[in-house]
Order: structure tokens, then C-alpha cells, then sequence
């Protein structure tokens, strides 16, 4: 009998605990805190101005995080988003020469293509598109070789900047790991 009256206790007991852990509000100790998500490229955007242009270029900021970039992560001639998930934009708000090309103002994909001496920048009028999945060579608007420099300092993060360099003369540079890139715009 006392080994029956203490399993109907322990039940009880038992019973007790989950009708208060159901009926009680949690306390602050109760609580478990969500773990918050890393995003691994954050969606940034770089802004400037050269001459009466504005610039602003939406972009995902991939980290090196220890990983082969060039001729691994970023393969050699092949098209690149030049950021991370959907394709970079660059939106100008005024007429643009790039090259020998006029490019009207609008919004335009930035994609290249690395190599390992000269880099083909390609401006693409599909720029809502993921990575390089929907891109057509049909679609480009300009296309220019452009001849990458080595960089002093690592640069953890891709980077864009927009720089004017007179009047109505600027870049657009992206800069990772240990590589810059620039594009010479001139507003007309």
C-alpha cells in the first residue's frame, strides 16, 4: 500500500507541476532569447555625387572570411554579380559616358568578368535579376576593360565607393580582399 500511495503522489506531483507551467506566465529567467541571424552579405548601398550626378549603387557586401576569392570563391571569366546575391545595382541620375558609351541615366545591372590581368565591366539594363542566373549579353549597355591594382591593406568586406575627380570626372571603385577595382564615369 505504501508503494502505491507514493507512486499516486508522485503522479500528483507531477501532474501539479505541468497545470502551474501551463497556467503560470514565464519570468524573465524562463525566457530563451533568440539567437540573432548573421546575415553574411548585408544589403549596403554607396551614394555620391560627380559633377550635377547623383550615383547610388545597392549591393551585397560578401565577407572574405578566411576563403580563396579570386580564381576560387570568384571564378576567372565568368560573369559575376560583383557583390553577393542579387545583382548590384548602380542607378544614375544624369546622362554618363563610360568607355566611348553614352549611358542614359536609369538604373543598370554592374556585372564583370575577373581575370587575372584586365576585367571586363559590363553595365546590363536586367538589374533585377539573382546573381548572374537571368543574364544576356544581349542586355549590356557598355561594356570596359578595366586593369585591377593591388591593395596596401585587406579590405575584410567587398566595398564600393563613388568619387568625383574634377568637375564632371569620377569613379566608381569596388574594393575586396586584396584588390581594387575602378571605373572611370564621366557626367556629359
Amino acid at each position: 500500500m505504501k508503494h502505491y500511495t507514493a507512486i499516486v503522489t508522485l503522479a500528483l506531483l507531477g501532474m501539479s507541476a505541468v497545470a502551474h507551467a501551463q497556467t503560470t506566465p514565464a519570468t524573465k529567467a524562463d525566457t530563451v532569447s533568440p539567437v540573432p541571424k548573421v546575415v553574411k552579405s548585408p544589403r549596403l548601398t554607396a551614394d555620391g555625387t560627380i559633377g550635377n550626378a547623383k550615383i547610388s549603387i545597392d549591393y551585397s557586401s560578401p565577407s572574405v572570411r578566411g576563403r580563396t576569392i579570386w580564381g576560387g570563391l570568384v571564378g576567372y571569366g565568368t560573369v559575376w554579380v560583383t557583390g553577393g546575391h542579387n545583382a548590384t545595382t548602380v542607378e544614375f541620375s544624369k546622362d554618363v559616358k563610360i568607355g566611348d558609351k553614352t549611358v542614359k541615366a536609369g538604373v543598370y545591372a554592374l556585372f564583370t568578368i575577373p581575370a587575372k590581368d584586365t576585367w571586363t565591366v559590363i553595365l546590363n539594363t536586367n538589374h533585377d535579376q539573382h546573381l548572374a542566373d537571368d543574364y544576356d549579353e544581349k542586355l549590356d549597355v557598355v561594356r570596359v576593360k578595366v586593369t585591377p591594382k593591388s591593395l596596401d591593406t585587406f579590405q575584410e568586406a567587398l566595398r564600393y565607393d563613388i568619387q568625383a575627380t574634377s568637375n564632371n570626372e569620377g569613379t566608381i571603385s569596388v574594393c575586396w580582399e586584396k584588390l581594387a577595382l575602378s571605373l572611370p564615369v564621366k557626367v556629359l
